[in-house]
């Protein structure tokens, strides 16, 4: 295996930790989560995969994939997970991280009107300049 694919940035897995308060890296990739996901038609990575390219510390790989807006948050992969990773919480600070690594409060609209996100991209942002 070539250490490359190994080096992973630890600051940004340090925050998914720390804003998820659920380790990714405890995943043995069982599979459980996909198996119960009520959102896998709409995604483009499996739950299990997200953990594993998390993992594998391709970040950019998984923050651009429809799949952590995809998830409805209904928390079946944590009850099904045997080692308690809450996928549900990891795609919340997946979400959040990929909205504060592209907006501020000068260029947000010229980042809704180049890229494809969700409604609740705009809303976050909105909480986010005007608190």
């Amino acid at each position: 295996m070539d250490i490359k694919v190994l080096k992973y940035d630890e600051r940004l897995r340090e925050r998914i930790d720390k804003i998820a308060a659920s380790n990714f890296m405890k995943c043995y990739q069982c599979g459980m989560c996909s198996s119960g996901c009520p959102s896998i038609d709409e995604m483009d990575i499996l739950p299990n995969q997200i953990n594993m390219f998390l993992m594998l510390g391709q970040f950019d790989r998984v923050l651009e994939s429809k799949s952590i807006w995809a998830c409805v948050a209904c928390f079946e992969c944590a009850e099904r997970c045997p080692q308690g990773v809450d996928l549900s919480k990891i795609n919340e600070a997946l979400r959040q991280i990929k909205i504060r690594r592209n907006m501020d409060l000068f260029n947000i609209w010229e980042v809704v009107g180049k890229e494809e996100l969700p409604t609740i991209v705009l809303v976050a942002s909105f909480r986010k300049f005007t608190a």
